[in-house]
């Protein structure tokens, strides 16, 4: 039974290794295509990987650039907006995402934050969800060496030294538990979206006979708050909420 519970195990690993080994083909033979000019080419092999189960962040930025230059802006924009998913912080896709925004039709103020607010969100997003999960070992590792310290040090000095460096480690260690389990649900959850359709009306209930209320076009993210029958609850950047069907949106 173990000899086969092993040659399973080897099989799958084996497998594992040969499927990575065809993406890395693939992400090359996508970046030379882009590279020459070929964006239609370095799309569809980009596309075939994330067929394939695999994403990242240079895969959404690649893909997200190639769509831009092919002047797909809606699809661009979703391309960026998937890889800040994963990595907020990233600056490269932050620029890029800011720019492919101007070259929409909308332009949205969005709702100002409260200074807690905003510094909460810069904050989180100044790290990857992985990123904070690394620092959470690490501040967990120096609370255990405070803690050390104040419990076993006969010193006064460092006893005092132990207690107060244990509390910002404390501190530090709960925020990136937090800040990395946020960004984890935010990378599975699919609550925003992309409108894909050149130009929209937003409804005031799920229904094609109900009242018009703002008109909204392709490029534009919103927030999903509910769906029914089709139809989905967003909300826009100032605020403004209404029904749109959910066919006119990519989610991410």
């Amino acid at each position: 039974m173990k000899r086969y519970t092993l040659f399973i195990l080897m099989t799958l690993f084996a497998l594992a290794g040969k499927a990575q080994e065809n993406v890395d083909v693939w992400f090359e033979q996508a970046n030379k295509a882009y590279t020459t000019g070929n964006y239609d080419s370095a799309k569809i092999v980009y596309e075939k990987i994330l067929a394939a189960d695999m994403e990242s962040v240079p895969l959404y930025y690649n893909l997200g650039n190639a769509y831009y230059k092919m002047h797909d802006y809606p699809m661009a924009i979703w391309c960026y907006e998937k890889a800040l998913k994963l990595d907020p912080s990233n600056e490269e896709v932050q620029t890029n995402l800011a720019i492919a925004n101007h070259a929409i039709v909308d332009k949205i103020e969005p709702v100002p934050q409260s200074f807690i607010v905003k510094g909460w969100r810069n904050a989180r997003a100044s790290l990857s969800g992985d990123g904070w999960a690394w620092c959470s070992i690490v501040f967990f590792a120096l609370l255990l060496v405070s803690l050390f310290l104040f419990l076993r040090s006969r010193k006064v000095g460092l006893r005092k030294l132990g207690f107060f460096t244990g509390l910002v480690f404390l501190l530090a260690f709960a925020l990136s538990v937090v800040f990395a389990a946020q960004l984890k649900q935010a990378s599975t959850t699919q609550d925003q979206a992309i409108l894909m359709t050149p130009t929209v009306t937003v409804k005031s209930s799920p229904s094609e006979a109900s009242v018009d209320l703002f008109v909204l076009h392709e490029g534009t993210k919103v927030s999903v708050l509910d769906t029914a029958n089709g139809w989905c609850k967003i909300k826009i950047a100032n605020g403004s909420v209404g029904w749109l069907e959910a066919d006119n949106m990519r989610f991410f």
